[in-house]
């Protein structure tokens, strides 16, 4: 129902237009999100629905884009809609799932960077040999030369 304000009534929440497709697909998959809600005031309602709706943006993000402190803070977020009776199941596992991503992420990156500095190392000792390997050359060419006449008188 549109209510002249730019916002629709959808399943007992007041969202905007723009957000009604999204509330009515997390309602069509997970019918259960709001079936044990506490509050009945609608201001509050529609806090929590925004607040909800903020978290599974929060979620849609990469790994890299979020802080450690962002996932504890969505997670924290996610608790308290719980608290209020909200069914988020499915929600915390994408969350758990994007905080295994970002610590996969961070362990990868420490390991990619190890790999490099072991990398430059390496081809410092490589460089290292070849420089040694000319000298061995040159004095190679050097004890292999043919002595001149006056060389050996």
């Amino acid at each position: 129902m549109w209510n002249g304000d730019g916002t629709v009534e959808f399943n007992g929440f007041r969202v905007l237009y723009s957000e009604v497709e999204y509330v009515r697909r997390i309602f069509e998959r997970h019918p259960e999100t709001a079936s044990n809600l506490g509050p009945k005031n609608q201001l509050v309602k529609n806090a929590y629905m925004n607040t909800l709706l903020d978290l599974i943006d929060i979620t849609c993000l990469a790994p890299q884009e979020l802080t450690e402190e962002e996932l504890r803070d969505a997670e924290n977020t996610l608790m308290d809609l719980v608290g209020v009776g909200f069914e988020l199941d499915w929600l915390k596992k994408k969350l758990e799932e994007l905080c295994v991503k970002k610590k996969k992420m961070e362990a990868r990156g420490a390991r990619m960077r190890e790999l490099d500095r072991m990398i430059v190392e390496q081809r410092q000792v490589l460089l290292e040999l070849e420089v040694e390997l000319k000298n061995e050359e040159k004095e190679a060419v050097s004890d292999s030369a043919r002595l001149g006449f006056e060389d050996v008188v």
